[in-house]
């Protein structure tokens, strides 16, 4: 029993002494485009106030890679925050030809621990083989 107050002690020290303005986040979920197929998406960023932030990210899905940068804008209500962001995708793969385009979307994030969320949001890459994601995952901030 004292092993684990003083593990719970630790804990709650350092979490006193972290910084939230780096954040790192792994989702899964859709494309909505064509058959469904399963996706994965991993982000991390850095967050300048409670509004913005910009981060980088990477999507496979269905033996395509796209890697993106964003900007980030955020609406923190108490019980959740909504957010839109806006950038650009490289995209390459089987269907696309090493091709740039725009990244847009909408999303919310749940805090469940103080460093903790959990986000749901629907995104678009935007080509000539336009791709629509519905990702749902955990967000850790640093």
């Amino acid at each position: 029993m004292k092993k684990l107050l003083v593990l719970l002690m630790l804990c709650a020290a350092s979490a006193t002494y972290a910084s939230t303005d780096v954040y790192i986040n792994a989702n899964a979920g859709t494309s909505t485009v064509d058959s469904y197929d399963l996706a994965y998406n991993a982000n991390a960023g850095y967050m300048f106030n409670n509004y913005f932030a910009i981060e980088g990210g990477y999507t496979w899905n269905q033996g395509n890679n796209f890697w993106d940068a964003a900007v980030k804008g955020i609406l923190p209500i108490p019980v959740v925050d909504i957010y839109g962001k806006a950038g650009w995708a490289f995209v390459d793969g089987d269907n696309y030809n090493n091709t740039g385009a725009l990244l847009y979307g909408v999303g919310i994030a749940f805090p469940i621990f103080p460093y903790f969320k959990i986000n749901v949001e629907d995104y678009a890459i935007s080509s000539y083989n336009t791709q629509n994601f519905v990702m749902a995952g955990l967000q850790f901030n640093f």
